[in-house]
């Protein structure tokens, strides 16, 4: 499964940003201001991320005290996964309006990018306390509390959260693949079923549903649908390693064994960081009577992410029983 992490919704998530200028200050200093926020916001448009920030450092250099310059900056930043400089132009704008619900929602985003989600969690409600008709709003906030979730209780909050966005803007894709995800983190997987295909049908390129659905039905031991949805990820997002990682999960569910480690060797080759990659192609090669190289996946596995040790050892456990257990039956 892909979860809701850091990298996944990079390119799909949602912004208020300054399209539209409301009254112009009559000082003619604020006026330029405001024409610079208007160009900038036109450069985001066409995703031209440096040229919206020389625009909108312009913006903030005739009038420090626009909050909207901060705020399309820090939204052009963000795209360049300049986190924490975006975080920074965002409170700016909140210091000159403590009431700019959209520069809350921005910071709401911002921070879950940089894993402070119980941050994320406070400004999207204090974004849904000043505009709680925003859809955008309570997505964020839905979003970062999916991923802060410890229990059964906090994944339905954030079910609660994506609901309340749905309901006010049922057109949006990337709403109902994280309300999707969640489902399926609550066992809801025909709900979440349901969920990734109304994303699909308002986003037919939208890889993430598609690969979400694919987990869905993987865990609905539906494999042949799972591998068609990934192949589908697969087409949309060649570069995303998580998807091949995912899709060898089916190869193993089939017994093939020898396209699960293509498709692992593929997976770390696009992300030489992704433990999980590291840990299923162990794992083929254990059973593939590789143990020797399995050990060294392994390994480096734990190096990524010594948390995931527990599960490992299970995991090497089940298998080698499996292994023990088809050399019996094969008479060896």
């Amino acid at each position: 499964m892909i979860p809701i992490t850091f990298s996944v919704l990079l390119a799909t998530c949602r912004w208020f940003s300054p399209t539209t200028v409301v009254a112009q200050p009559v000082a003619s200093r604020a006026a330029t201001a405001a024409a610079y926020v208007e160009r900038g916001s036109e450069w985001l448009r066409k995703d031209e991320w440096k040229r919206a920030i020389a625009d909108f450092e312009l913006a903030i250099a005739s009038d420090p005290t626009f909050p909207d310059g901060y705020n399309g900056r820090g939204i052009a930043r963000w795209h360049l996964k300049d986190y924490a400089q975006a975080a920074a132009d965002f409170t700016r704008a909140i210091t000159l309006n403590p009431r700019f619900a959209e520069a809350y929602v921005n910071r709401s985003k911002a921070r879950y990018w940089m894993g402070q989600l119980d941050e994320a969690i406070d400004d999207g409600t204090r974004s849904i306390e000043l505009a709680p008709k925003s859809a955008t709003a309570w997505y964020a906030r839905g979003l970062a509390r999916n991923s802060a979730a410890r229990r059964k209780e906090d994944f339905e909050l954030a079910v609660k959260d994506f609901d309340r966005s749905i309901k006010l803007n049922s057109r949006d894709a990337e709403t109902f693949t994280c309300r999707g995800m969640s489902r399926l983190n609550l066992g809801d997987i025909d709900g979440a079923i349901t969920d990734q295909t109304r994303a699909i049908k308002l986003k037919p390129d939208f890889f993430l549903a598609w690969s979400e659905r694919g987990e869905a039905r993987k865990r609905k031991g539906d494999f042949d649908g799972a591998l068609s949805d990934y192949n589908r990820a697969i087409e949309f997002a060649p570069d995303y390693a998580q998807t091949w990682a995912d899709r060898a999960a089916v190869w193993q569910q089939k017994a093939d064994f020898e396209r699960a480690e293509t498709d692992l060797n593929h997976a770390i080759e696009l992300n030489p960081e992704l433990a999980d990659a590291w840990m299923q192609r162990g794992l083929v090669r254990l059973m593939r009577g590789r143990t020797d190289e399995a050990q060294q996946d392994f390994a480096r596995c734990l190096t990524l992410n010594k948390n995931l040790g527990r599960l490992l050892e299970r995991l090497i456990d089940e298998t080698k029983h499996h292994v023990a257990s088809r050399n019996i039956e094969r008479g060896k």
